[in-house]
């Protein structure tokens, strides 16, 4: 095996939310300039070490036992980790059958100065720059498809109930349109195949695809300060729904999301700002129906100032804190919009989409 490194970005939702979490339905996502990084070398005893500063102040020791990897100390912010090492190792073991131990070190930026996380879909970034670190040092040929299955493959062995979407923008980069797979198909395959046969089969109602940058509209980026919990937003609507407002919800998002697909590819902006807007309406009225909030008082403030300036802005992701996004057209007052964020107690992260 080689020293190596791999970098993997956070993400940012255009639209789609929620809806994307079921098998089929679109949403739009960003990879954002914000990234996890993972280095990877050959350890220099019978066991390999990981350190990062996310996760504990001190390495943490691992073995393999009938190639099962243990940790030691066990530290459950580490699942996701053990997971992604595991599920890679499965794959390069189907080419390379011994693969010796090696050392992790994994550092990010995806927070602020007080360790505090912007939101940005660190886990997944984490899961798939890992994954792409350990194939480069075994010199494993990989497409960004094969990272994005392989990430996947790690977060369903715990029972993820999330789409999967910040998988897809750090494998893929760019602005992507994306529908989740059939996940219940995959777990079934899991229990029978080899990971190797799963990722080179094709996922049902899985949907990846490269979107042009936008040419006439920018990209700016509100935090606001509190962090929100995908995980527990999207299991309450997930056990609260009536299927009958849901099913209309869903049915709407798709329309919605698809138009904007289109838009995008035609540059048509008027119409990219018309369906973002629809978009932020079509999660409200769902979130008021669910009885959670979506939009926080500091994320409504972050919309009605950008509308006040003639750009169209959304919640980004979950909601219920975090980020939001605007759209700005040329014309608008980029600076403004900034000024009157800080003066609400927002703070305008520098973030443009990264493309690898």
């Amino acid at each position: 095996m080689k020293k190596t490194q791999a970098k993997a970005p956070g993400k940012l939702y255009i639209a789609g939310e929620y809806a994307v979490v079921e098998p089929g339905y679109p949403a739009i996502i960003v990879a954002v300039d914000r990234f996890i990084t993972v280095d990877v070398s050959p350890a220099e005893e019978n066991s390999g070490s990981i350190y990062s500063t996310v996760l504990s102040s001190d390495n943490i020791k691992w073995k393999r036992h009938h190639n099962q990897i243990l940790f030691t100390p066990s530290v459950p912010k580490a699942e996701i980790i053990q997971a992604a090492m595991t599920a890679a190792e499965e794959y390069i073991r189907s080419i390379i059958p011994d693969i010796p131990y090696y050392d992790v070190t994994i550092t990010s930026d995806m927070v602020n100065d007080q360790g505090v996380k912007y939101g940005l879909g660190s886990s997944g970034a984490v899961t798939v720059a890992l994954i792409q670190a350990l194939l480069k040092a075994f010199s494993v040929q990989y497409t960004s498809l094969l990272l994005y299955k392989l990430a996947a493959v790690a977060h369903l062995s715990l029972n993820s109930s999330g789409s999967f979407g910040d998988l897809a923008a750090a494998s893929f980069t760019g602005m992507i349109a994306y529908a989740s797979f059939n996940k219940q198909s995959v777990r079934d395959q899991l229990e029978t195949r080899s990971i190797k046969d799963i990722v080179e089969t094709e996922w049902e109602d899985l949907f990846i695809e490269q979107l042009p940058p936008l040419k006439d509209l920018s990209l700016l980026v509100g935090w606001t300060g509190s962090p929100a919990s995908t995980e527990s937003l999207v299991s309450h609507v997930a056990h609260s729904r009536e299927t009958l407002s849901y099913d209309q919800f869903l049915s709407e998002s798709k329309g919605c999301v698809n138009r904007l697909i289109t838009a995008i590819k035609q540059q048509d902006t008027s119409a990219i700002l018309t369906e973002v807007a629809i978009n932020r309406q079509l999660l409200l009225k769902m979130s008021h129906s669910k009885q959670f909030e979506l939009e926080t008082p500091l994320l409504s403030k972050l919309c009605s100032i950008s509308e006040a300036h003639h750009a169209t802005a959304k919640t980004s992701g979950a909601g219920g804190g975090d980020c939001g996004i605007a759209l700005i057209p040329r014309d608008a007052d980029r600076d403004a919009i900034v000024n009157e964020w800080s003066k609400a107690g927002i703070t305008s992260l520098p973030l443009t989409v990264y493309t690898h």
